[in-house]
């Protein structure tokens, strides 16, 4: 606290001033990301641990997006998730040369200005592995019924 006042002193905050708006950064990706494709993501250069971090590869569980609006996205790992119940395999390797796992507990909201596409085609899980995924991400989710017993 400051000298005669009951008011705490706070840090200064990390990052832009609070009154002042991040930029809206022109998107690289050409048409609006699609539900269950994979890209490219560069994720915050600040972030805090556990956060995910670098550039890595996610999926898009979001639908109806656009250039200008949030992408909701799961993000990779290829360190081995063998002790994550809440990671599952993914059966194609996104980069082309590595195994990853999607972690369906750390779901981030990014602008699609943040999304660059792989080479080539863009990859899109089938249905049935991304409804596999959804599942395991529904499942971390509370349900309105267990809402009660996480408020106790």
């Amino acid at each position: 606290m400051s000298a005669g006042t009951d008011e705490e002193e706070l840090p200064p905050p990390k990052g832009p001033r609070p009154e002042e708006p991040p930029p809206r950064v022109k998107a690289r990706i050409i048409a609006a990301p699609k539900i269950r494709q994979l890209y490219w993501c560069d994720f915050w250069r600040d972030a805090q641990l556990p956060e995910f971090w670098k550039t890595r590869p996610v999926l898009v569980v979001s639908y109806r997006n656009s250039l200008h609006g949030p992408c909701l996205v799961l993000p990779t790992s290829t360190d081995p998730q063998d002790g994550n119940p809440w990671a599952r395999k993914l059966s194609i390797k996104p980069d082309g040369r590595s195994e990853s796992w999607i972690i369906c507990n750390q779901p981030s909201t990014v602008a699609p200005s943040r999304l660059s596409q792989f080479k080539g085609k863009i990859p899109r899980l089938s249905e049935p592995e991304f409804d596999e995924i959804l599942a395991l991400l529904l499942r971390w989710m509370p349900t309105p019924a267990a809402r009660s017993d996480l408020e106790k």
